[in-house]
């Protein structure tokens, strides 16, 4: 889920933020009071000792004991960071008319559902599903949205977006086995269901549109960094130190870890990486992707990631955001959202190892709303605006998403689909993009 106030190359501050290099910060800060959640964070580390970072962000983001996205709304200029559908319903329209030529290419199959995982205040479907309506051929095979999603207080939100005027009475319950929650669902007036899961694997199997806008940067990472010959795990420490006002801080694992052994035992890190470089790796992001790559190859249908990031891996890009403003990522869990940039060459390997899946991109988000027409659509909408103070927010809200040096660069979007044997014809905006694994070029 992402935010615009994103530095536009990889942020080197952590490293700052390290147990090595906290000898120069001004002695005798007050510590910041230790919350409920906190004091969970606390327990953990002396009980286990340091936490990985993935263990940290995942607790500070979706812990019940307020966890950062538990609590509800953290969009919009009154929140801590502005979202792409947030800036402009142009974002969420192009979506949608891509969906669509995705259709048409694919064959148009009699029954379609669209599945997005972390739907924010749902601005983005609820703004696909308008404009797709305006293609009733299409619009008539929809049976079903299902939106993934942990936030008690965010689902109570997106049905708002998407069922206007609906309440709890109006939310059917249906209770799955022990290891599952109920299942909340909802008919929209049109005759759309839409369906609340904590996982795409209680999504029935059915020919599907994905979207994961925003959803992978909010993903638990694993830091490292090169140490010698070796690689060692950045871990979250408590610091009890009259040094910083934060009750954690960052250290280096003195030994290589399991994760360190697991995921740094090929040869390029030992080659391409000197000593003292960092990267990040996400484990969880992989199995995500993987998921969705064998959903799709078991059902047919396409999809789309949008985040910030690179097409290779990175490092040190942790980052905390508060008021629209980067902090340090130690402060006050679960008051600030957590994120990395995203790794895409990680992301296309989950989706072309083990499954029939094709995956093309990533195109900077630029190409990809030029290749649907956004100059066209902005025209419209200027045209039919009814005040200057209209016209100045839309053509600011393109200008966002546009530009190269806020949105329109460090966004990249990457595609995926199952397609048969027959197509041969590359998605819209991805035209001679299509990846493939080393092994296969």
């Amino acid at each position: 889920m992402l935010r615009i106030l994103r530095p536009t190359t990889a942020s080197r501050f952590i490293r700052f933020y390290s147990s090595e290099t906290t000898s120069h910060v001004t002695p005798n800060f007050k510590k910041e009071p230790l919350t409920p959640l906190a004091k969970h964070l606390r327990d953990s580390v002396k009980v286990t000792g340091p936490l990985s970072l993935s263990h940290f962000m995942r607790e500070v983001l979706v812990n019940p004991l307020k966890g950062y996205y538990m609590e509800g709304d953290v969009f919009g200029k009154q929140g801590d960071f502005v979202t792409s559908p947030e800036i402009s319903q142009v974002f969420g329209e192009l979506c949608g008319i891509w969906y669509l030529t995705e259709w048409m290419r694919l064959g148009r199959p009699d029954k379609t559902q669209l599945i997005e995982f972390g739907p924010g205040r749902g601005t983005l479907m609820s703004d696909m599903l308008r404009t797709l309506s305006q293609f009733p051929h299409f619009y008539k095979t929809i049976t079903d949205v299902h939106l993934v999603e942990a936030s008690p207080g965010l689902r109570k939100m997106q049905r708002a977006a998407l069922v206007k005027g609906s309440g709890d009475k109006d939310v059917t319950r249906i209770e799955g086995n022990e290891h599952e929650a109920p299942i909340e669902t909802i008919t929209r007036q049109d005759g759309v269901r839409v369906s609340w899961h904590d996982g795409i694997e209680v999504v029935p199997d059915q020919w599907s549109f994905v979207m994961a806008h925003e959803f992978f940067d909010a993903l638990p990472i694993h830091s490292f960094e090169k140490t010698g010959s070796e690689w060692r795990e950045m871990m979250v420490d408590m610091d009890d130190t009259e040094e910083s006002e934060h009750n954690f801080r960052i250290v280096k694992s003195p030994n290589p870890t399991a994760m360190t052994k697991s995921y740094l035992s090929d040869k390029k890190f030992d080659i391409d990486f000197k000593d003292g470089d960092r990267v990040d790796i996400s484990p969880d992001c992989w199995g995500v992707m993987e998921k969705i790559a064998q959903y799709l190859d078991r059902n047919g249908g396409s999809g789309l990631a949008i985040d910030y990031g690179q097409d290779y891996i990175q490092g040190d890009t942790l980052r905390a955001i508060k008021d629209h403003k980067i902090i340090h990522p130690m402060c006050d869990p679960g008051s600030a959202d957590l994120s990395a940039d995203v790794d895409f060459s990680f992301l296309k390997q989950a989706i072309l190892q083990g499954s029939g899946v094709s995956a093309y991109g990533p195109i900077t988000q630029k190409d990809f709303l030029q290749s649907l027409g956004i100059q066209a659509r902005i025209e419209q909408l200027f045209k039919n605006a009814k005040s200057s103070a209209a016209r100045k927010t839309l053509l600011d809200g393109a200008e966002r998403l546009m530009d190269p040096e806020l949105m329109g660069r460090i966004y990249k979007v990457l595609a995926f689909s199952k397609e048969p044997n027959t197509i041969k014809e590359e998605p819209v905006g991805f035209e001679k993009k299509k990846c493939l694994l080393e092994s296969d070029k």
